[in-house]
């Protein structure tokens, strides 16, 4: 079948939709067939615009077709935009009116072809003035490959763009992080966002070919094989929404999540946490890359070979290049040792050592269940480190640690909630109301109690369950027993995680004037002064961990009249 400018879109469509051999690595081959399909029909465009058309230009040296994006790395949609450059060098021979000529016979095919379009003329020097302006342009057009024509003055390009970048990126990495951060803020981030933006968006497509270009800066290298697995998930999902939807699209909208799903052969929910984790290992990936990568662009003064900057912390933990680590005098057959280097990080605001954490991971024995007590006392001081958490504990999870010590957090990692007033997955969701009831403990005679509540609260919403606080109030009694609590803790904890709503629920429903409804709230706490204290403050941590606007002014004093008036009851 021969392709055409008006047949390109529809058969690129239908590669991309057609059934593939299932397994790792089916949607590499299509994006292949899609790239070779395309750089072909290019390619003939070239010929039928030079020496095939009926007033022909004969090119000869100095000019050349070339695309950059996603087209170069090979790994373009069905739908995808081209992104193309005619590219010239001194040795051209052709005259403007020429190369003009030329540049319509190409572009009003491309413009009628309904694919998207980005194209320019420029000579070599112009396009690299054009890279060395911004340097996230400049990381994209790092692959540009040649489609047609003089392949020597691509190649020029390519050089010298890559020794730019080496040269700019040493230079200039503050100014990409910077904008980094503010795409990612216009964007959200692919982990939590329930409509993701698998392309701009924090963890997306774009991160991941400036964490390449990173690699390429010879500043810092990533972990290829987790990154590049998340990669492919991300370009699957973004291929099986373009086919779903006949679009362009790279935003994974709440209305299309079914019909992508189905596309890749997997419920919704296994598609929607794929896409989470991806995003996750993506952007986790970006900020270790070039955290490292800014601490190696400074100079280096004295001698070529140093001894490692370590600064002792105790318990084998040091700091070492804005990180902890593991070093001398650490106890490889202590249990607790990961909690210890956790504590020491969260406590410093400062990332726990990957490297570390997986090394912890395989070199340390587990703990024993029931757990200590002292285990159990350091698992609570990390849960009271508040904002620094999550990112610890994020760390702990990647290596294994989290789900051998709860194994039921396996089963809300990367857990989409599917509405909009919840703005995370389900574990997130629950490291949030940590960190914000460990602002609250003030309030409270037994600070543990509300953290681990926080911890457990919706521990419950898991595949198939009906009311996901009873579901909770089980699974938080055997994680409980295995953490080793006493009777009254977790009496209380599980009273709290299956009771985790009804403050919520009688502010909005009820009134506080109402003997029954004060009743009721009484009865959710046990008659227990203490415990209701416990449920307002977990009842604030969860709704101010929901989502903006959640814990509103309305809501917060519906709810501080109820809790007054229990206090009033459970006085006499």
């Amino acid at each position: 079948m021969v392709t055409t400018t008006s047949s390109i879109r529809a058969d690129r469509l239908r590669i991309a939709g057609a059934p593939q051999p299932s397994g790792r690595g089916a949607g590499a081959l299509s994006r292949a067939h899609v790239t070779a399909l395309t750089e072909h029909w290019l390619h003939d465009l070239w010929v039928a615009a030079t020496t095939g058309h009926a007033d022909p230009i004969q090119t000869g040296p100095g000019i050349a077709l070339a695309c950059a994006g996603s087209l170069a790395r090979r790994e373009s949609g069905p739908l995808s935009d081209l992104d193309l450059e005619l590219l010239l060098d001194e040795r051209c021979t052709l005259e403007p009116e020429q190369v003009s000529l030329l540049a319509e016979r190409l572009w009003y095919p491309l413009w009628d072809s309904r694919l998207g379009l980005d194209h320019a003329v420029r000579t070599v020097e112009e396009s690299r003035s054009t890279a060395r302006a911004d340097l996230a342009t400049a990381a994209a057009a790092l692959d540009v490959r040649c489609i047609a024509g003089d392949d020597r003055v691509v190649s020029r390009l390519r050089s010298v763009l890559a020794a730019d970048w080496r040269t700019d990126a040493r230079r200039r990495l503050p100014e990409l992080e910077e904008s980094i951060r503010e795409r990612h803020a216009r964007n959200g981030d692919v982990d939590q966002t329930l409509d993701p933006d698998l392309k701009e968006g924090e963890g997306g497509l774009r991160d991941m070919t400036l964490l390449r270009a990173l690699a390429a800066s010879w500043l810092a290298d990533y972990a290829h094989d987790q990154a590049d697995l998340a990669h492919h998930v991300l370009l699957d999902t973004r291929d099986a929404l373009q086919v779903a939807t006949g679009r362009p699209r790279n935003k994974l909208v709440l209305e299309e999540h079914d019909a992508v799903a189905a596309r890749l052969g997997v419920d919704t929910e296994e598609m929607l946490r794929r896409v989470s984790q991806a995003g996750r290992t993506v952007a986790r990936e970006l900020q270790q890359t070039m955290r490292r990568a800014l601490r190696a662009r400074a100079p280096r003064v004295g001698p070529s070979v140093r001894r490692p900057d370590l600064r002792p912390l105790g318990d084998g933990a040091y700091v070492h290049e804005g990180e902890v680590v593991l070093g001398r005098g650490a106890d490889l057959d202590d249990p607790l040792l990961p909690l210890a280097l956790a504590r020491h990080a969260a406590t410093l605001d400062l990332p726990l050592s990957p490297v570390t954490a997986r090394n912890l991971a395989t070199q340390v024995p587990d703990l024993p269940r029931p757990w200590p007590a002292e285990a159990r006392a350091a698992l609570v001081a990390l849960l009271a480190s508040g904002r620094p958490l999550l990112v610890v504990w994020d760390t702990l999870d990647d290596a294994g640690l989290i789900g051998r010590w709860i194994p039921a957090w396996e089963a809300i990692r990367s857990r989409h909630q599917r509405n909009s007033v919840h703005r995370w997955t389900v574990d997130r969701h629950s490291l949030e109301c940590v960190a914000i009831a460990s602002e609250l403990v003030d309030r409270v005679a037994r600070p543990d109690l509300l953290l681990l509540a926080a911890l457990l609260h919706d521990v419950g919403k898991v595949a198939g369950a009906g009311d996901h606080s009873i579901v909770g109030a089980e699974i938080a009694a055997t994680t409980l027993a295995d953490l080793g609590a006493d009777p009254e803790t977790t009496a209380t904890v599980v009273r709290l995680v299956r009771e985790h709503l009804a403050l919520s629920l009688l502010a909005a429903r009820a009134d506080s004037s109402d003997p029954a409804a004060v009743a009721q709230l009484c009865a959710a706490v046990d008659e227990d002064p203490d415990q209701l204290d416990l449920l307002a403050a977990l009842t604030e941590a969860d709704s101010r961990a929901t989502g903006a606007g959640v814990w509103s002014v309305w809501r917060a004093e519906r709810s501080q009249l109820f809790v007054t008036a229990a206090r009033r009851r459970l006085a006499r």
